[in-house]
């Protein structure tokens, strides 16, 4: 039985893994290549990617590339789903936050220009046959954990289409799983215990689809009155979320939708989190701050 072969590397500010069953070496160059293409594309630390020059002719159609027009359209999918809890263009707020500096290299983001308006995401604009991106007066988007789950998705369907047989690529805990692993019938992915770092809180077994995490452990820092703040805005009050919870875990058939539910959770608490999982028929788990552990009805079928 032949070994997988994996990679590991930093990328869109956070680890990536990459793992390949019966395919070639060659292909692990392919999907951090195609990763760091998306990097470039979506990124709003980056001077000339597509979101940061949409950014800075907001109210302007911009031409963007085809990768950026269709995870911005899943943004505002994922917008409607969620009621408006998920939303990319709270990056005015985020930046009055604090968080204006790339984790990764340091670097620090253009400053959207006379950005101050959130909870527009109906109103922005794309054109497909013109292939152009329009962002809101007066609004910036930053797409921070879609983008991560949507190029897992990407990464993962580039391989299987290259001829791998089984594929994990997981962006920071975005993790998309294709095909089936060499030594078994499933994939088995731990969720990480927020309350003690570096064990498991669960495990689980999936066939192929997409699991996220989100949470509000990681990216914190102080603000500028001195406060605990962190990367995850809640566009209702165009403040960090306060709610109960760590970390969300979602299931779903795609990381991207997967993310878009992850985060949006991190907006309620812990009952109003998994009703809304429920509804739309999600698979999730949650940890709160009081280290409870809350997970829908349907999780259970992926429990070994």
């Amino acid at each position: 039985m032949a070994t997988p072969l994996e990679r590991t590397f930093r990328v869109m500010g956070c680890q990536a893994w990459v793992q390949v069953h019966g395919g070639t070496a060659s292909m692990l160059d392919v999907a951090e290549a195609r990763l760091r293409e998306l990097e470039q594309l979506w990124s709003r630390f980056l001077d000339d990617s597509d979101i940061t020059r949409a950014n800075r002719t907001a109210g302007i159609a911009t031409e963007v590339d085809a990768d950026t027009l269709a995870v911005v359209g899943r943004a505002v999918d994922g917008w409607r789903q969620t009621n408006g809890r998920f939303d990319i263009t709270t990056l005015p707020a985020l930046v009055a936050a604090g968080y204006t500096h790339s984790t990764t290299t340091g670097h620090a983001a253009a400053p959207p220009v006379a950005s101050t308006r959130i909870g527009t995401t109906a109103l922005i604009g794309i054109d497909h046959q013109r292939s152009t991106l329009t962002v809101p007066v007066g609004s910036a988007i930053d797409l921070g954990g879609i983008g991560k789950g949507m190029a897992a998705d990407i990464t993962a369907e580039d391989l299987v289409e290259a001829g791998a047989t089984g594929v994990v690529v997981n962006v920071g805990a975005d993790i998309a799983l294709m095909g089936t692993p060499s030594n078994d019938s499933s994939w088995v992915v731990g969720i990480d215990d927020p309350h003690h770092p570096g064990q498991h809180a669960l495990v689980l077994r999936m066939q192929q689809g997409g699991i996220a995490t989100s949470g509000t452990t990681i990216r914190r820092w102080l603000d500028a009155g001195g406060r605990s703040a962190h990367h995850l805005i809640d566009p209702t009050i165009g403040r960090p979320s306060s709610t109960s919870l760590l970390t969300a875990t979602v299931l779903a058939a795609d990381t991207a939708t997967a993310e878009v539910f992850a985060t949006a959770a991190m907006m309620l608490e812990p009952a109003d989190a998994v009703a809304m999982l429920e509804q739309a028929g999600l698979a999730g788990f949650l940890v709160s701050d009081n280290g409870a552990h809350h997970r829908t009805a349907s999780l259970e079928a992926f429990v070994p």
